[in-house]
């Protein structure tokens, strides 16, 4: 591993772990209480008790966000002069139908795995999952509240920032380095270990971070192939909607329609990604984030390891010198 690629690997898990820990200084020292509503999320709550609720997870999940990018915007300022265009927010010279249509493939062709075992779970109990989900899927849904709510926490903010933090930074930054087939694999792990409420031994939980891990995947191969955010937000929206037992089927039935017409079309761009990338360094940088996600969800004295990780991390940029051509990721937009 060269100077280059361990920066970016220091980089992206010191962020990680430091915007987190700068969220919980900033609001000690302000004496801010912002109490998760996810812990008092019920079946029985009431219309304004889920308004009272979305509002204290919009700030919950805006300060995780801004604790992230209060340290990813200045070091990508300063060691490669980027804008918003570094960040995947940009159409990359595409209509808005293709980027769109793009979207709605990779749900039909990733979204079925998770969609199914969504609908064996209904048929046969594969095992509990995180209570504040259970409640919301036995709480009246025909009211806008209910849907303020999961607008915030998934098909909403959620899919954007999630988005906007995982791919238009982690991936990208990895990729510039690393080339765009590890910097998928180790985003992906990053991302689908970050989902603490599905790190429970049954089933139900093993079956869906399978899933999860597929779309992440595609996720990743999407904004790789485009250059942009737009597809992956896109698609990360759709599957994150809540649905009934009938859209379940309904959706499934459309993904192995879109599976059948946009398979060819699928395998030949995973191809074209994934063209000349090393398994070894995919398999590493999967376990790193992985295994390093994982730890920091159990191990508060990381955040000391990983203030040195990022400060390597810069030191080894300053030494390179600023690359105001840096290009995300190894193949170009087509």
């Amino acid at each position: 591993m060269n100077a280059r690629r361990a920066a970016a690997l220091l980089e992206v898990l010191g962020v990680y772990v430091i915007g987190q820990y700068l969220v919980t200084l900033f609001t000690s020292t302000l004496h801010l209480q912002i109490e998760n509503p996810l812990a008092r999320i019920s079946p029985q709550m009431t219309g304004d008790e889920l308004l009272f609720a979305s509002r204290d997870l919009f700030w919950l999940l805006f300060l995780q966000y801004a604790g992230w990018f209060v340290l990813i915007i200045p070091i990508n300022w300063w060691h490669r002069g980027s804008g918003r265009k570094a960040y995947g927010l940009t159409r990359s010279g595409r209509p808005w139908k293709f980027l769109l249509a793009t979207g709605i493939a990779a749900v039909a062709l990733a979204a079925w795995p998770e969609i199914a075992v969504q609908l064996l779970d209904r048929v046969y109990d594969l095992g509990p999952t995180a209570p504040w989900r259970q409640a919301l899927y036995d709480m009246p849904w025909l009211r806008w509240q209910f849907w303020l709510f999961t607008a915030v926490m998934s098909y909403g903010f959620v899919a954007l920032m999630e988005e906007l933090f995982y791919r238009g930074y982690c991936q990208r930054r990895l990729a510039e380095d690393w080339g765009d087939g590890p910097a998928i694999c180790g985003t992906a792990c990053l991302f689908l270990f970050a989902h603490g409420q599905y790190l429970f031994l049954n089933a139900y939980n093993v079956s869906l971070l399978a899933s999860l891990l597929i779309l992440a995947v595609a996720m990743g191969v999407v904004f790789a192939w485009t250059r942009s955010l737009v597809p992956s937000i896109f698609a990360h929206a759709i599957i994150n909607v809540p649905m009934t037992l009938l859209w379940q089927v309904l959706v499934l039935a459309g993904c192995v329609v879109g599976t059948v017409l946009f398979s060819r079309r699928g395998a030949a761009v995973v191809k074209r990604v994934f063209a000349g990338t090393s398994g070894r360094w995919c398999v590493a940088l999967a376990a790193a984030g992985g295994i390093y996600v994982i730890i920091s969800q159990r191990e508060g004295r990381l955040v000391y390891v990983a203030a040195i990780m990022l400060g390597l991390a810069v030191a080894f940029e300053a030494m390179q010198g600023p690359d105001r051509a840096a290009e995300s990721a190894s193949l170009p937009p087509q």
